[in-house]
């Protein structure tokens, strides 16, 4: 059976099972309504497959079964953790220190992890892993089966070892498999160019401890080079360090909200800018496209609503949540989202991503689920090298960006 083939009858599983047997329950739990009432449906489920099942089952494993479910219902970051995953989550969430920096996510209707978008200069980018993979097993092991959390746990082991996984990518008829090598981060450092029309290009690659000083001291640089006018590229460029994110749209804003976090039990946090931290108040646009997640999309959200600059691309991939751990007994615990991010106007990040003021899109959109692309790309190819220049002729993008950052002030009203 063909891959392509073997996505569609999984779809079409996943949907009958969804309503026959899900449906049946949640028709039950709606008449009755309230927490006590689900929770007896639970239990005579559980009931009903201790004393019908066709085999004596594994208690413990339907449990967690029916944990990890639960939890996955809520958000792909969400989690339960058997007493060995808390421990290694403890442990820097690592079971080694080498990775293969991929940034991955979970696709809602099937469950597989697929990739966000692979790390600049790391393992995976390097292999010819693309945006939009699917990663259908690591070491024979079903991203189906398991969170986001353990997926990302089996990419992790001692520098040197290796890995293998197996993916799925749209224009391909049968899986891709390759081996990757587990090595230390390799993030590169902040890019600062020097384009024409004095435009100095910074491009993240991640949002890490200690970036915005790095891009704050390029930003300098480049202003004493001559710049007058800035493009800062966070295209398919991740990282959890939203406090980061809101230190590098502060070196761009001296006043106004940057962004503010909320959720039912965690107050309101709100952001606002510090202009003794503010380093430049010259014209910026803003690169970003579905690559674009968590701090990178504080940046842009912050950078479009406070009217700072332009953000140019495609709409981001919607990833702003905090997670926080909670122990629970037997050693183990539950990792659930608390505190979702906002925009200055109250539009929420998570799920929703950023929009572009100036829609252009790359030509590489990742993929979202279209199992049946014609996409013919099937080529593993490995970058030439990890810090590409930006090449003004084939980036529709960048182009855009120098268009609008070089137009007359009477160009911009019109285009306004």
């Amino acid at each position: 059976m063909s891959y392509r083939n073997k996505f569609s009858l999984i779809l079409i599983s996943t949907i009958f099972v969804f309503y026959a047997v899900v449906g049946g329950l949640l028709g039950r739990v709606t008449a009755k309504e309230g927490a006590y009432s689900q929770l007896s449906v639970f239990q005579e489920v559980l009931s009903k497959i201790r004393s019908s099942y066709v085999e004596e089952p594994n208690i413990t494993e339907v449990m967690r079964g029916a944990l990890r479910g639960l939890l996955e219902s809520l958000d792909s970051y969400s989690a339960f953790l058997t007493a060995e995953e808390y421990d290694r989550y403890k442990k820097h969430k690592t079971n080694g220190n080498g990775d293969v920096g991929l940034d991955l996510s979970k696709e809602k209707l099937l469950g597989y992890a697929y990739v966000v978008h692979p790390i600049e200069g790391c393992a995976g980018a390097r292999a010819g892993v693309k945006a939009g993979d699917v990663i259908e097993s690591i070491e024979d092991v079903s991203t189906r089966d398991i969170s986001l959390l353990q997926t990302e746990a089996l990419l992790t082991g001692p520098v040197g070892s290796s890995v293998k996984l197996k993916l799925l990518r749209r224009g391909r008829n049968e899986p891709l498999d390759l081996s990757l090598v587990r090595e230390e981060d390799r993030i590169p450092p902040v890019k600062a160019t020097l384009l024409e029309s004095k435009i100095g290009y910074l491009k993240v690659y991640r949002f890490t401890p200690g970036v915005s000083e790095e891009i704050r001291s390029k930003i300098l640089h480049l202003t004493k080079n001559g710049a007058v006018r800035f493009i800062l590229d966070v295209r398919n460029c991740g990282g959890d360090e939203y406090e980061e994110g809101i230190k590098v749209a502060n070196l761009f804003l001296d006043h106004g909200v940057i962004a503010y976090s909320q959720g039912q039990k965690s107050v309101k946090r709100e952001y606002v800018a510090d202009a003794t931290k503010n380093v430049t108040r010259q014209p910026l646009a803003v690169l970003q496209n579905y690559g674009s997640a968590a701090a990178a999309e504080i940046v842009a959200a912050a950078i479009k609503e406070n009217r700072r600059g332009e953000v140019v691309g495609v709409r981001s991939f919607g990833k702003a949540s905090l997670q926080k751990i909670f122990p629970l007994d037997n050693d183990t615990a539950v990792l659930l989202s608390v505190a979702k991010f906002y925009s200055q106007s109250g539009k929420v990040i998570q799920d929703n991503g950023v929009a572009p003021d100036q829609e252009v899109k790359d030509g590489l959109e990742a993929f979202k689920g279209d199992i049946e692309s014609s996409d013919d790309d099937d080529s593993v190819e490995s970058p030439s090298g990890t810090e590409a220049k930006p090449e003004t002729q084939e980036d529709r993008q960048l182009k855009k960006a120098i268009e609008i950052l070089t137009a007359s002030p009477v160009e911009r009203q019109k285009a306004a």
